[in-house]
């Protein structure tokens, strides 16, 4: 509970003045440590840190020099790790907030002055907007703008997220707010242009300067399909106004929601004698602050007919900027004019002194240590690619293939008709040849070698017409397809280990069962040489690709062509790729099952396309499209490849004597790899941090890659928006649900059920598992989870306002957690934390300091139970 209950204003000092800025001080941030941040018209970001004794201290790196012209906003993520500052020069940057590295630069389109930016309750976006009205939408964890919105002809001035996720404000000069769904601002895959849900016109006059809403949200008693929102706005006509959103959820079909939203004017608060520049809610979304140019900081109680508890005095000039701290008991602000220049420190409760501590100690349960501060660590590694080692004394032909397994061993193939195996020393990097290389076998050149998923098997095929199965361990060879009058090109694993597909210049693909090299069917149809295949993550797809320019998808089990995609390379196709990741297409709505293929051809392009199937009764629908064209090469691109698992970037090689990483979600080069010869292949190792590449002038390259892309592949999986409630679920995602509860046992009775998101609101606990025939012991707990789901949905503040143990707080934010997880230090802490602290390229233990040995995060589930019992307990109290 905040300190403020039961004070009335006259309690409320000035605590500290913040001097330092040389210009107007345009914005202000409050961080979950109490960190502040400041942006002025100087040109600089300021950061200052909490320090008992001193209060606020500038901290050694600040002011940060980066912004060209006046900072107009500046932004804490939700859980403290990163911060965005924008600018008049047109430009947002991203910041790891404890080392204040910077991590991302977002420019607005056309370069137009941004005036605002906001983070999304989830972290996963950020939204920025200014002059030129172009609303433009940012993903966080791909780096990537996913939508730009050109529906305001203003300035954009003020956004803000509704605390679930579930909705973004905009509001600009011309008196004009609007509210968008933001399932359908981060839906890629549909062309469909967004419009708002519902707009009001004339909000304030002459514009409105600012807007809030607050984290609590109410939910209709009758129908909890329906949620309220509260919003405050601030303009030129000097006064506040509080606002009411409505949202109803209702089913469309199947798969599709309805979503019906509505604003109504509750409330107008009077009192500032100038226009209202900013407005605040606190953390409980009780008290709301607000700055004017009548040079006064207001704070209301919203619950007590909106009345205004305290006015504060202490700024000469116009006041720019107001925060509120996490425990609602301190306010901060910046004002303007040549002899102002201030950022004043209040204290709300005239209880807090410069001795303070203002959050509590976590302690650590390993050698004593105590975290009063997140460590501040900078990035160990350079953001560069290194090379580790150029072989060029093995090979007596030119590397035509490589792929690795795991972290460590990689296979080769070269035009010597040998295979070779290589080992990579995990400390050092130090590349050796393994005592069973080589493996001799083929007549001639090697085209292709491939390991299986489990690595337990090596296959090879050659311009001899073989294709060969190797033991990897013993390096034998144990089976064989049999053998073609031509060149065998290709020869790819299915990722479910049941069969290899093989492919050349006869112009047939055929497909093996692995454990027989029997002949499981014949894909039929091309006109030229099959130069490349691959197969689906889930192992029902194949894709073909020929000279001829064109590629086929297959369905395996069926063995029938679903899709030509015609002249999709001019001059003909060399390689293609499909990504590892079932759920490559971010934020999607369908309940498509999607794929992402990498093509590469004698055109100089690479070309990413999105292929989305349905199985409607025996009836399978597919759709393609290219998603993404990658142009940089100056010569034919021979191979192309995913990063594993997430599959964030690709590498495609050329004869122009360079390999290029590309960021998949971005669409950019990340990296130009130069080597002395044509670059003929390439392979990532299992955690992205080496990649192989082979020359056609007898040399093996391997690259030591930066720990930028290895976070990539770490994290993003880690990092998703839920942009949906709980309402809008589908039955698919009831059963994604179950898995993370570790629940799956019962997947099969939700999916004959039909279960989805509106049933779970609406059905009581008892009825869910009645109707899912839930034995009494899996009853129970089912009915456990689903009140907590509820709860979880709703109560977007803290749950109670008791003193809590220590150990159910998180050691980032110091707030108690919802979804605790165990890191590979030992430590637990809030999912999103966490993976956030990863998200701002952090590799260490926050705890700690020492380099985490792996990014997994484990349910807690223990610490989980124990921590709803107590709040259960402390709700019964209150």
């Amino acid at each position: 509970m905040s300190a403020l209950s039961g004070h009335i204003g006259r309690s409320a000092t000035i605590l500290q003045n913040l001097k330092g800025h040389t210009s107007d001080v345009n914005c202000c941030d409050f961080a979950p440590n109490f960190t502040l941040v400041t942006g002025s018209s100087d040109k600089t970001v300021r950061v200052w840190d909490w320090i008992s004794g001193s209060g606020y201290v500038e901290r050694p790196q600040s002011p940060l020099r980066v912004h060209k012209y006046q900072v107009t906003c500046v932004r804490i993520s939700p859980h403290g790790s990163m911060m965005a500052s924008s600018s008049v020069d047109g430009t947002a940057l991203l910041w790891n907030l404890h080392s204040l590295t910077k991590l991302h630069t977002m420019t607005q389109v056309n370069g137009d002055a941004i005036r605002v930016c906001s983070f999304s309750p989830d972290s996963t976006l950020l939204v920025t907007a200014g002059d030129n009205g172009a609303v433009c939408i940012w993903d966080l964890v791909h780096r990537s703008l996913i939508r730009t919105l050109f529906e305001h002809e203003g300035t954009t001035q003020a956004l803000v997220f509704t605390p679930d996720c579930q909705f973004l404000v905009t509001a600009c000069s011309l008196e004009v707010v609007k509210v968008w769904h933001v399932q359908d601002l981060i839906d890629t895959t549909t062309e469909t242009p967004c419009s708002p849900l519902t707009r009001i016109d004339n909000i304030h006059d002459m514009g409105v300067f600012s807007i809030d809403i607050s984290k609590h949200i109410e939910v209709d008693e009758n129908n909890p399909l329906i949620r309220y929102y509260s919003m405050a706005s601030g303009g030129c006509n000097n006064e506040l106004k509080l606002w009411t959103i409505r949202s109803r959820v209702s089913a469309k079909n199947k798969n599709l929601t309805h979503i019906e939203v509505s604003i109504c004017l509750s409330n107008v608060l009077e009192g500032h004698a100038s226009s209202v520049t900013c407005v605040r809610f606190s953390n409980s979304g009780r008290y709301l602050v607000s700055s004017s140019l009548d040079k006064s900081v207001k704070v209301w109680d919203t619950n007590k007919d909106c009345t205004c508890l305290v006015t504060l005095y202490g700024h000469q000039r116009y006041v720019n900027c107001v925060a509120f701290s996490k425990d609602s008991n301190i306010v901060v602000s910046g004002s303007t004019g040549s002899n102002d220049k201030l950022v004043i420190v209040w204290d709300l409760t005239g209880k807090i002194s410069l001795n303070n501590e203002l959050f509590a100690l976590i302690n650590s349960n390993s050698n004593g240590v105590v975290e009063t501060q997140i460590m501040d660590t900078t990035n160990r590694d350079s953001n560069e690619c290194s090379l580790l080692e150029k072989i060029d004394d093995i090979f007596e032909g030119g590397v035509n293939s490589c792929c690795f397994n795991g972290k460590e061993l990689l296979a080769t193939g070269s035009g010597d008709k040998f295979i070779r195996l290589f080992k990579v020393g995990e400390e050092n990097n130090n590349v050796e040849e393994l005592g069973n290389s080589p493996l001799e076998g083929h007549t001639y050149a090697i085209n292709h070698v491939e390991f299986s998923k489990n690595g337990d098997k090596l296959a090879s095929s050659s311009l001899d017409g073989c294709t060969f199965i190797w033991n990897t361990q013993t390096g034998e060879k144990c089976l064989s397809v049999p053998k073609n009058g031509l060149s065998i090109k290709v020869c790819r694993f299915s990722p479910n280990g049941k069969f290899i597909i093989t492919g050349g210049d006869d112009e047939k693909a055929v497909i093996w069962n692995v454990d027989t090299m029997e002949a499981i069917s014949v894909l039929e149809g091309h006109l030229d040489t099959i130069t490349s295949a691959c197969v689906s993550p889930d192992s029902k797809i194949v894709v073909t690709a020929s000279c001829n320019a064109d590629y086929r998808a297959w369905a395996v089990e069926a063995a029938k062509c679903l899709y030509i995609k015609e002249d999709a390379h001019d001059g003909g196709i060399q390689s293609c790729d499909f990504s590892d990741n079932l759920d490559p297409i971010p934020n999607t709505i369908s309940d498509r099952q999607y794929y992402l293929l990498a093509t590469c051809g004698n055109d100089s392009l690479v070309k990413l396309w999105r292929i989305s199937v349905e199985k409607l009764n025996s009836v399978v629908n597919i759709e393609v499209k290219q998603w993404r064209s990658l142009q940089g090469h100056g010569g034919n691109v021979i191979s192309v490849r995913f990063s594993p698992v997430v599959g964030e970037i690709v590498c495609s090689t050329a004869t122009d004597r360079q390999s290029r990483l590309w960021a998949v979600y971005g669409g950019h080069c990340l990296y130009v790899l130069d080597h002395d010869s044509i670059v003929t292949c390439c392979s990532f190792n299992s955690d992205c941090s080496l990649l192989a590449t082979g020359c056609l002038d007898r040399t093996l390259w391997l690259w030591k890659l930066p720990q930028q892309l290895v976070f990539q592949t770490a994290i993003a999986n880690k990092m998703k928006s839920r942009s949906k409630t709980v309402a809008e679920w589908s039955n698919r995602d009831v059963i994604k649900w179950l898995a993370e509860i570790s629940m799956s046992k019962i997947a099969q009775n939700v999916r004959n059920s039909g279960l989805n998101g509106e049933k779970l609101i609406t059905l009581t606990e008892v009825e869910v598992c009645s109707g899912l025939d839930l034995d009494e012991e899996t009853s129970k707990v089912m009915m456990e989870e689903l009140k907590w789901l509820k709860k979880l949905q709703l109560d977007i503040q803290a749950f109670c306002t008791v003193d809590i143990p220590h150990e159910f707080l998180c050691p980032i934010t110091h707030e108690i957690m919802r979804e605790p997880v165990r890191c590979s230090d030992g430590f637990t802490y809030e999912k999103n934390a966490v993976a956030e602290w990863f998200m701002s390229g952090k590799y260490t233990s926050p705890m700690t300091n020492a380099v985490l040995t792996n990014t997994t995060l484990i349910p807690n589930l223990e610490l989980r139970d124990s921590i709803r019992q107590f709040l259960e307990s402390a709700e019964e109290k209150e």
